[in-house]
């Protein structure tokens, strides 16, 4: 049960941070489970809408697969509901702090080569609208649930998965 409670926290925290850096490359690989049941990503070298090949293949906000779905007890269990709440809670906290956040941001654009921050100016601008500023905490719910239903079980993300499997045998 702790491991379950552990997992669908941090599968919340690891969704909202894919959906306001726009991390991808998110095959399975690059997910790791702790002892714990902390799920961990673990290569962020494809953020703020860069992906590999810059092919944008993966569309969904984040990655919420049937697995980790079923981790979770199901799309129709309490736990499942309880990452909806922990996700709207995650984006409501997550904006009281969305000046810091695009400060960083902007302090790393600032002289670097990094191809995540070419954009420059759209960059923040984008990341700025991920924080969905205007919205009521009600809109933000159906906004929270939209995005779970969008990234459940993907068909790109299934895809992704599929295309890493057969080209880099990862499960």
């Amino acid at each position: 049960m702790k491991a379950q409670q552990n997992f669908v926290h941090s599968c919340a925290a690891y969704c909202l941070a894919c959906y306001f850096l726009q991390v991808k490359d998110r095959h399975n690989g690059n997910i790791l489970l702790d002892a714990e049941g902390h799920l961990i990503h673990i290569d962020f070298g494809y953020i703020l809408s860069i992906s590999p090949r810059n092919l944008g293949f993966e569309t969904s906000p984040f990655k919420l697969t049937q697995e980790l779905i079923d981790v979770m007890g199901g799309a129709k269990s309490d736990m499942f509901e309880y990452f909806k709440i922990l996700m709207l809670q995650g984006l409501v906290a997550a904006r009281k702090h969305h000046d810091r956040i695009i400060n960083i941001v902007e302090i790393m654009i600032t002289g670097s080569q990094l191809p995540c921050f070419r954009g420059g100016a759209s960059v923040l601008r984008s990341l700025r609208d991920r924080f969905h500023l205007n919205c009521t905490e009600q809109q933000l719910q159906a906004m929270v649930e939209q995005m779970v239903e969008q990234s459940k079980d993907s068909l790109t993300t299934r895809l992704y998965d599929n295309f890493q499997y057969y080209t880099n045998g990862i499960f």
